[in-house]
């Protein structure tokens, strides 16, 4: 037993080590795969504590060209977009009949360019032929004196408890368009005197804020619940519980910090490209997006259904182009020059890719995290233990023991994740079994030594 031992400790160290390192590094394709796979199966077998999301990003990106009308009404200069611009992608999505849009650029325009001028109203016809949306206004905290000379006015939700550290603003600092407000209901994105929301790949989400004796949600909560079909008057604030929570009416319960703020779970799965297979009464499988995204240009095909290639495109994000009808659609800018925000990763990504992924964890209920550290080391001297009784055996009974403790381990995994909703990378457990089965196989259990006395 002892030389199994040895030898399963030596290799099971480097084992653990390489998927330390792979955590960190991100590099080896093949486990960040069977991670994935992991935390499906997870979520697969969690019950009704884990929905599906529901968001398509339309993304203004770096392909975008703003629109001119011949040499008399050319583009801005500076690259801008003007209202002309915003209501013709509002206009594209409108004609997918969608059930709850956001819209998230708060734009300044040079009023100089015909393109802006207000003596027409494009931006308010487009948004008129949408559902009442979400609109995005940025608010600062400049002390109590400060002054809106253009109040804006947020919705309130109810609260339970003490608002005392609330992230608080007093005036907003960039309004929605008033065309955009002949049909939406203002909601702040940003507060831009706060300090500290995105740290060391952490990332918060300020979701309600105090503003003027009340608390306002902001376009994150508010579009949530517009989607869910959730008046915002019945949104609660509970500062009481431990942790405090925010309940959407019956819809979802979400744990926030004391000041008001959501951690976004960086190891909860939530990503682009979420999609699943649902059959259809003529027994063809459609694809459903959970979670997806189209770039304006994209997006502009909708328009072009006579045209060939149109209509090849068209096939091809068929689920896409569905989804705007069925989810909660975004709207904002996801430039090269917008992404700033570092994130778990190391990688650069925008605003509008933050909040985007925002709704659909709250959506969800993917409110998902890894085991801490002490739990994952516990979990490998568990793994140690059963390692040391399981070499005690003979070859021949091996594998029904290490069958009976491989499902017990990852059946109590399984467990855990039901209850709290956190879960641990699989590779370390699944190279650690491996490398134990092929111990017991292949190395001898230990014997006594025969010892010939003679009288």
């Amino acid at each position: 037993m002892r030389q199994r031992f040895l030898t399963f400790v030596v290799f099971g160290l480097v084992l653990v080590i390489l998927a330390e390192w792979n955590l960190r590094a991100r590099k080896l394709a093949p486990i960040q795969s069977l991670n994935q796979f992991w935390l499906e199966f997870c979520v697969g077998n969690a019950g009704d504590k884990i929905d599906d999301p529901a968001v398509t990003i339309v993304r203004i990106n770096d392909d975008y060209e703003p629109l001119s009308i011949g040499a008399d009404s050319p583009a801005s200069p500076d690259g801008k977009l003007s209202r002309l611009d915003f209501a013709t992608i509002l206009g594209f999505i409108a004609k997918m009949n969608p059930k709850a849009v956001t819209f998230l650029p708060t734009p300044t325009f040079d009023e100089k360019l015909v393109l802006n001028q207000t003596d027409i109203v494009p931006l308010k016809d487009a948004a008129m032929q949408l559902p009442r949306l979400v609109t995005a206004a940025n608010v600062s905290n400049d002390g109590e004196q400060a002054t809106d000379s253009k109040p804006l006015a947020f919705p309130e939700i109810k609260l339970e408890g003490s608002p005392e550290d609330l992230l608080r603003f007093t005036r907003t600092v960039r309004h929605p368009d008033p065309q955009i407000l002949a049909n939406a209901d203002p909601a702040f994105k940003s507060i831009e005197s706060a300090r500290g929301l995105y740290e060391d790949g952490v990332i918060r989400v300020p979701l309600v804020a105090s503003h003027r004796g009340k608390v306002v949600p902001s376009v994150v909560l508010a579009s949530v619940a517009l989607h869910a079909g959730i008046p915002l008057n019945e949104i609660v604030l509970d500062l009481d519980s431990n942790p405090p929570v925010i309940r959407l009416g019956e819809f979802r319960t979400v744990p926030v910090l004391s000041d008001g703020t959501f951690v976004l779970p960086q190891k909860a799965g939530v990503r682009r490209g979420m999609s699943s297979l649902s059959p259809q009464e003529d027994g063809e499988m459609k694809k459903i997006e959970h979670f997806t995204s189209l770039t304006v240009d994209e997006l502009a095909y909708t328009g072009e259904k006579e045209d060939e290639v149109a209509q090849r495109i068209l096939a091809s994000f068929e689920g896409k182009f569905d989804s705007l009808s069925e989810n909660l659609v975004v709207v904002g800018f996801d430039r090269t020059g917008d992404r700033r925000i570092e994130s778990e990763v190391g990688a650069m990504v925008s605003e509008t890719s933050v909040l985007a992924r925002t709704m659909a964890t709250i959506q969800s209920g993917r409110f998902i995290e890894w085991w801490p550290m002490w739990m994952r080391w516990f979990a490998i001297l568990a793994i140690g233990a059963i390692a040391a009784f399981l070499f005690r055996f003979p070859k021949s009974k091996i594998v029904p023991v290490w069958g009976i403790s491989f499902l017990l381990f990852f059946g109590i995994s399984v467990l855990i994740f039901r209850q709290t909703l956190s879960w641990t990378p699989p590779f370390f457990a699944f190279a650690l079994f491996g490398l134990m089965l092929l111990i017991g196989l292949t190395i001898s259990k230990d014997t006594k030594p025969n010892v010939e006395t003679s009288e």
